[in-house]
């Protein structure tokens, strides 16, 4: 509007001041005099804001930027309790981020979480789009690597990610990565290089909530691809043209010393201890995933290997210590919405209910030494065989979503140890948890 204006006022002050004459009417013969050509300016694009489905400017072609918020707040209770510090409420996320795009080529995301002072800053990047094939990315966000790992936190069907991808998967770091997709979203592809975490050069590194990762040393090379194969396949249906397989791989380096990946619960107890390591930490994994209408089935397994380079006695080579986690997980949406789509489609206080889900998932966590011999399982940080321990997981939620920005969430999670002296309380090897929260995003 102002540059209208400032272009209708710049035309008459210069037809006045005989810089430019008006053109003539057509039913009025031209006028006499110099006459340069008045050329209507283009019109601008209005900026423009809405409140749906978030707080949003734009002028539509050139430049948008959007408000981004997430809140989430749990509460648990334990069956038996463990720490009762962990009982009652607690804010798992205080997010407040904005999200912009310039020229439909330049992207850029600036997101704090408050409440936490030692790394309160998430993703904080900068994107530049070449091509469908070819996109470049830099700054602090999380390495590609797996499934569950690259599943938002407000989306996610369960309060807590898989402790595979929680204890293995590398997470948000500082460095840069090439991306890009062909034909949609038929085959993706992304790699990237990524600086150590600071806080994670010690022997024991505060453990990583459940979007942040585990620790990792060195520099991390890590990458992932996608692929759906029958995409392509028109006379099937929509449902199985969506099945789509990943494969993912992480590298970096560990330093010398007791800094293996340890064991934890899900509330991040600890069942299998730190061992001596030298060398390569090697993160693959792979999954599948299928979205069916109102139901989604998925799938992942993930495997680490730390080399223990002269970590024996005499300065031998150890076999490499390994944490492998997997996990089958399925939700319905009983309500009937697409799992793809707008959920849910009859808001609460606006003609219906909301959404209801439900979903369920099986999962184990293991660790232990790559290479079986003829010397007996030893809980040893130098132990050649060492004694093996898994927390088996069983979760199962219900989701109450009851408009498009509040959710309503409750799980209950039953998790059972191999060896109950290593269990959280020893000589207890099965426990419950129950835990509920409420999630305001947008």
């Amino acid at each position: 509007m102002t540059r209208n204006c400032l272009a209708g006022l710049f035309t008459l002050w210069a037809a006045g001041t005989g810089w430019a004459q008006a053109p003539a009417s057509p039913a009025q013969p031209p006028t006499s005099g110099l006459v340069l050509p008045v050329v209507a300016p283009a019109p601008a694009e209005a900026v423009q804001g809405r409140w749906s489905p978030r707080p949003r400017l734009s002028d539509g072609k050139n430049f948008s930027i959007e408000l981004r918020a997430k809140f989430q707040g749990d509460t648990a209770k334990f069956s038996p309790v463990v720490d009762s510090d962990d009982e009652g409420f607690v804010w798992r996320r205080r997010r407040l981020g904005v999200r912009g795009e310039l020229f439909k080529r330049v992207e850029f995301e600036v997101e704090r979480e408050f409440g936490d002072e030692e790394e309160p800053w998430r993703d904080v990047y900068v994107n530049v789009k070449a091509h469908d094939l070819l996109e470049v990315r830099g700054g602090k966000f999380k390495a590609p690597f797996g499934l569950d790992n690259s599943t938002g936190s407000t989306s996610h069907d369960f309060i807590f990610r898989s402790l595979g991808t929680r204890l293995l998967a590398p997470g948000r770091e500082v460095g840069g990565m090439v991306h890009g997709q062909a034909k949609g979203s038929l085959v993706t592809y992304a790699l990237g290089a990524f600086n150590a975490p600071s806080d994670t050069r010690t022997a024991d590194p505060a453990f990583f909530d459940d979007d942040q990762g585990a620790a990792s040393f060195d520099r991390v090379l890590s990458g992932r691809v996608t692929v759906q194969p029958l995409d392509g396949v028109k006379s099937l249906p929509r449902a199985l043209r969506n099945l789509e397989f990943g494969v993912s791989a992480a590298k970096s380096t560990v330093p010398r010393g007791e800094n293996s990946i340890k064991g934890k619960s899900v509330f991040g107890y600890e069942f299998f201890d730190r061992v001596y390591v030298d060398g390569t930490r090697m993160v693959t994994g792979i999954d599948v995933a299928l979205v069916a209408g109102p139901a989604s089935l998925k799938a992942e397994w993930i495997n680490s290997a730390d080399e223990r380079l002269g970590q024996g006695v005499g300065d031998v080579d150890l076999s490499k210590v390994f944490g492998r986690g997997w996990y089958v997980s399925g939700s319905w949406l009983v309500t009937g919405e697409k799992k793809d789509g707008t959920v849910p489609k009859r808001p609460l206080f606006q003609g219906g209910f909301g959404a209801v889900e439900v979903m369920a998932r099986t999962e184990r966590m293991l660790f232990g030494s790559s290479e079986a011999s003829g010397q007996p399982p030893s809980t040893s940080p130098r132990g050649e065989n060492l004694a093996r321990n898994h927390d088996d997981v069983l979760t199962l939620g219900l989701a109450w979503h009851l408009n498009r920005w509040v959710k309503l969430q409750g799980n209950a999670i039953h998790e059972s140890f191999l060896d109950a002296a290593r269990a959280p309380i020893a000589g207890t090897a099965t426990y419950w948890s129950y835990v509920t929260r409420l999630q305001f995003a947008f």
